[in-house]
């Protein structure tokens, strides 16, 4: 089954203060490079593999997290839920 997928603006403001607005003078990701690279791997994967691909997450009972490497960074969390519509709602981010 495929999930919807959304994203909250927690998550947006997370990123905004892991990664810089523009992209650093040393190649170092900007926010935009993280959503525009990370982000279509990281939503395909939730929407089609949600139970599988994540781990229950000791914050909440209804929270998993996707963990995992990326593209532009070494490591990412991503936590999510399933919400009352049976989507999937990205909350929050960590990154490494």
């Amino acid at each position: 089954m495929r999930r919807e997928v959304r994203v909250t603006q927690q998550f947006f403001d997370r990123l905004d203060d892991l990664l810089p607005q523009q992209r650093s003078p040393n190649g170092s990701p900007s926010a935009t490079d993280f959503l525009l690279h990370e982000m279509p791997n990281i939503i395909e994967t939730l929407a089609t593999n949600f139970e599988m691909a994540t781990t229950p997450s000791d914050l909440e009972p209804d929270v998993r997290v996707l963990i995992g490497s990326g593209m532009l960074v070494p490591l990412l969390a991503v936590y999510a839920a399933i919400v009352d519509d049976g989507g999937v709602e990205i909350f929050y981010l960590d990154i490494a």
